[in-house]
């Protein structure tokens, strides 16, 4: 007997197979190597210390920006990020910097070095840095020291990256301006074995900022969206319950390449700003539904009514 879903559970299930091909790793049509992009070209990766992060810097490179800034509390390791993307494309220029996400200070010190040693040659800002505790699914259980960390970083943390480097965007030479927060499925969701609420609250109010911020920006051209990375085996994926690690499949490089096609495609995808995407999607099958998405306005955050 098939089981009966709630609306939220079919909701949820209709955004992770919004197209009908699913890819686990990058393909021919988003290959980042496969087209430059605007010379010069400096992109900025908040949380550029994991997997995701590592395949950012990876294909930005690939793609031959001209500059590449990393920012993570672990500062040696976006220093090795740095160097790996240097040894694929010798004549970017990078800047590994310390940075806690969630302080304002911290990420306006980024947006200060960034300008200085690059002026107004940004023309990608991808947020990345996000925070996960134990997954339970009962409020009760859950701790506050996780739910206040859960929303400064995954949340204030987008915020703060608009307010501090959305002036960079805007000050830039490059028509290619983009806005990036690494979203995640569990935003949509309510229910099930990730729904746990300091997760999944957190990145759902992330999504909401990035719309909010498309409906601020984007008379100014800029290009902002959600992107979720698909399910990958990564340390943030430690404290998932065992019996779903199975499903962590994607490769770090599907979300690195998505995230660059879409700066490749500006004039392709300029209505999909303010969206939630997955890096997962087929792009082809993705553009044969911008006619609908747009008619329909899908892809954001609703009260139903």
């Amino acid at each position: 007997m098939a089981l009966s879903l709630t609306p939220s559970q079919r909701n949820a299930q209709d955004i992770r197979s919004f197209v009908p091909t699913l890819h686990t790793d990058v393909y021919p049509a988003i290959d980042p190597s496969a087209k430059r992009l605007p010379q010069p070209f400096t992109v900025v990766v908040l949380g550029g210390s994991g997997a995701v992060g590592g395949a950012l810097a990876r294909s930005y490179a690939l793609a031959g920006a001209t500059g590449l800034v990393l920012a993570a509390r672990r500062l040696p390791v976006v220093e090795d990020v740095a160097k790996e993307a240097k040894s694929i494309n010798p004549s970017i220029k990078t800047l590994a910097i310390q940075c806690d996400i969630g302080s304002a200070s911290d990420v306006a010190s980024v947006a200060n070095a960034t300008k200085a040693q690059f002026g107004n040659t940004v023309g990608a800002v991808v947020v990345n840095a996000g925070y996960t505790g134990a997954m339970n699914n009962d409020i009760t259980l859950e701790g506050v020291e996780e739910m206040e960390t859960a929303f400064r970083v995954n949340t204030l943390g987008t915020a703060y990256a608009g307010k501090y480097f959305i002036p960079l965007l805007n000050e830039s030479i490059n028509t290619t301006r983009v806005f990036i927060g690494i979203s995640s499925m569990a935003a949509p969701i309510i229910s099930g074995p990730i729904a746990h609420i300091h997760y999944s609250a957190s990145k759902f109010a992330q999504v909401r900022v990035i719309e909010m911020i498309n409906e601020q920006q984007a008379k100014k051209g800029l290009f902002v969206a959600s992107v979720h990375p698909g399910g990958i085996n990564s340390d943030f994926a430690i404290g998932m319950p065992e019996q779903l690690k199975h499903l962590l499949t994607d490769s770090p490089g599907l979300a690195g390449a998505f995230c660059v096609w879409l700066a490749q495609n500006q004039e392709r995808v300029k209505d999909l700003s303010g969206r939630f995407l997955s890096s997962k999607w087929d792009v082809d099958e993705l553009l044969q539904r911008i006619g609908d998405i747009v008619e329909n306005d899908l892809l954001k955050a609703r009260f139903s009514v």
